[in-house]
């Protein structure tokens, strides 16, 4: 079974939503400054929670409440895990040196594959596992964050070394 899906988001706005056959099918609102989101899909809403701005873990918990993962990054290689509480694991990786290409697989049967270009971009799925959808989502953004706030502080100190 593969999956064909679409993603757009506003060009100053974090908050997605993925299409697929032309319907809404998931949506995933950013709270930046509380470090959170939230996804909507029609079989559940979950929220990601992160441990600090440059925060090295995030826990993934069901419409219950209930603590259903853990994404660790390890952010100097763009890499990340989100493992289940059931020990199921997923690994997460850029696929290109523009970061606009990502891929999110549990190194077995599931994988999912994104592209992007500035506000919308394509995903292609031979999966139906949507937690692990989102979470492929959520970390990229995740990852641009830390991006910005390099490239903010490379500018600032590049400003601030030139006597403005």
């Amino acid at each position: 079974m593969e999956r064909h899906l679409n993603w757009t988001k506003g060009l100053l706005d974090s908050s997605y939503q993925l299409f697929e056959g032309g319907e809404i099918r998931h949506t995933l609102f950013f709270d930046i400054w509380n470090n959170q989101a939230r996804a909507i899909s029609q079989q559940s809403t979950y929220l990601f929670k992160g441990n600090g701005f440059l925060n090295s873990t995030t826990q993934v918990f069901d419409n219950q409440n209930n603590l259903i993962g853990m994404i660790q990054y390890h952010t100097w290689q763009n890499k990340a895990i989100f493992t289940l509480t059931s020990g199921e694991a997923y690994h997460w990786t850029f696929t290109n040196s523009w970061y606009s290409k990502w891929m999110i697989t549990d190194s077995k049967t599931k994988q999912i594959n994104y592209d992007a270009d500035l506000s919308s971009g394509a995903i292609m799925a031979n999966t139906d596992d949507e937690i692990m959808l989102l979470t492929g989502l959520y970390i990229k953004e995740h990852y641009h964050k830390v991006i910005y706030l390099v490239l903010f502080i490379l500018f600032v100190t590049v400003i601030c070394g030139s006597g403005f």
